[in-house]
């Protein structure tokens, strides 16, 4: 396992991880390395929410359906008028494998959210959309519910899809489809917030 890096936020001087960054300000006043905390003080600040209170949330350890546990960590982002609370597992240091969002109103308790965002989580992890056979993945049924993130390592405009929380790339999933060669299909896609 690598080291997390870590860097000091402009503000308070703690040293963060760096998921937890954001670079904030404009080309003409410069840009800081925020802390969340730090960031979403001052939006909070400049918004008018006054009575918002933001919190560190522990990380929390689920077990999907099929017995294995995943810890994921969370970070919340007051943007004006909504805030979020992600939820991530982490590699090397990022977030990937499993990763999701909520969003609700500033003055909404965030415990609440973060109640919503687990229950999110819990049904997730209730459901695998592809198997393993021989390191070849399969469509377990006929619906797929996934994450399209970038592939650095592909060349040109290439998707890299994240599967049960395993990344699955174009390749592998283009394959996985012609198991339904002549049938139909529909693609829906999602705002990271909602529930598909």
């Amino acid at each position: 396992m690598s080291k997390v890096r870590k860097i000091r936020c402009e503000a308070c001087g703690e040293r963060v991880p760096s998921h937890e960054v954001i670079s904030c300000g404009d080309a003409v006043g410069g840009y800081r390395d925020l802390c969340g905390q730090c960031f979403n003080a001052e939006v909070a600040r400049l918004t008018g929410h006054d009575t918002f209170e933001d919190f560190r949330i522990e990380p929390v350890r689920l077990v999907d359906c099929a017995g294995e546990t995943h810890e994921f960590h969370f970070r919340t982002r007051l943007l004006g008028h909504i805030v979020t609370i992600d939820a991530f597992e982490l590699l090397n240091g990022s977030p990937s494998g499993y990763q999701c969002e909520i969003a609700g109103d500033p003055e909404d308790d965030l415990l609440g959210l973060l109640g919503r965002l687990v229950d999110k989580l819990r049904r997730m992890l209730s459901v695998k959309h592809i198997t393993w056979e021989n390191h070849d993945p399969q469509i377990a049924e006929q619906t797929v519910r996934g994450r399209i993130q970038w592939d650095d390592s592909a060349a040109g405009h290439t998707p890299l899809l994240t599967i049960d929380g395993r990344e699955v790339s174009w390749e592998q999933f283009s394959r996985m489809l012609m198991t339904f060669e002549g049938w139909q299909f529909r693609l829906q896609i999602f705002d990271p917030t909602d529930e598909p």
